[in-house]
């Protein structure tokens, strides 16, 4: 019997001995989580990729965690827990959800683990309401950037037309301010472009070819489309091969994927938003070396130099790396 226990007894020491070498490593020497919604999307793979570098430069550990798809909400509140529960020194986290994240992250406020926001800002009024506490946000004007990237779809349009939408998740405020970027564009034309539809495809390329699929049944005449991002992009105009209309629909887009760049070169995407999301990630990784070090945070809000992306844009960055 007490051979049976031996195994279980050098288990549980073992475990103990790590938990208090966790609990008790300096935070200095401690890894910084780099919390992302899903690694399937190359907008996040940047991200990474980003993160990493910047924390090989300086020398500090860096640990990745996404969920498996863009919607795993829950999925990306354990990770949070997770994170937590390894003592981390900093969480830096792109939220799938602006509000439903808010809660989680609680949890680092009360074991002392500063939070930086990536990409899509956490929802100001369900901060405020719950009391969560985090250092600064690094990301995007998704207002400006749809709206930079819808103005030129309507610029290539000839100043007038219909048009329809796919957004991302409708609970998130990227998407959110990314329609109200595209409307923007929509209402300085005076009613010469007119929205028709628009329906949420979840930041999904499957979703999009089947949203966009039953958008065109319904709405043939549509003449141009602003999608919230590169991954519904390439859904849609797989749509808009299947249904023998490639060449007849402009389409606008965000992120500036590489798959999508290829896409604007063959004419079958007209124009994206490049927002530099291993930039994030390497901002944020500096930041948390500067609270590791007990450094103050003086910029509570860092935004990425937007750039529009077209055909034209990417031929120049072409001839740029050729000489």
């Amino acid at each position: 019997m007490k051979k049976n226990l031996l195994p279980v007894i050098i288990a549980f020491v073992a475990i103990v001995v790590i938990v208090v070498i966790v609990v008790l490593k300096p935070k200095s020497e401690r890894p910084i989580a780099l919390i992302m919604k899903t690694l399937t999307n190359e907008f996040f793979q940047t991200m990474e990729k980003g993160g990493r570098e910047a924390a090989k430069e300086l020398g500090v550990e860096l640990t990745v965690m996404s969920a498996s798809r863009e919607t795993a909400i829950e999925e990306q509140a354990d990770l949070v827990a997770s994170a937590v529960g390894q003592k981390v020194a900093a969480i830096l986290i792109a939220p799938a959800d602006s509000k439903a994240l808010v809660r989680p992250l609680l949890k680092a406020n009360k074991a002392n683990i500063p939070i930086i926001n990536l990409d899509n800002p956490l929802d100001p009024d369900e901060v405020k309401a719950q009391g969560l506490e985090y250092v600064a946000y690094i990301g995007t004007d998704n207002v400006k950037g749809a709206y930079m990237s819808t103005k030129e779809l309507i610029r290539a349009m000839g100043g007038e037309g219909k048009i329809a939408m796919l957004e991302g998740i409708r609970a998130a405020d990227n998407a959110q301010k990314r329609r109200q970027g595209y409307l923007n564009a929509i209402a300085e034309t005076n009613g010469k472009v007119e929205e028709l539809t628009s329906d949420t495809a979840n930041w999904e390329t499957e979703e999009a070819y089947n949203k966009f699929a039953a958008m065109l049944q319904n709405y043939p005449q549509i003449e141009g489309l602003f999608c919230a991002n590169d991954s519904m992009a390439l859904g849609a105009i797989r749509a808009i091969e299947a249904a023998g209309k490639t060449g007849e629909i402009l389409v606008a887009a965000f992120d500036n994927l590489k798959a999508v760049q290829e896409e604007i070169l063959n004419g079958t995407i007209h124009c994206t938003i490049d927002q530099h999301a291993d930039w994030m990630a390497a901002e944020g990784v500096k930041m948390a070396v500067k609270l590791m070090k007990g450094e103050e945070i003086l910029d509570k809000e860092k935004l990425v130099d937007l750039e529009l992306i077209t055909k034209e844009v990417l031929l120049e960055k072409q001839k740029g790396k050729k000489k």
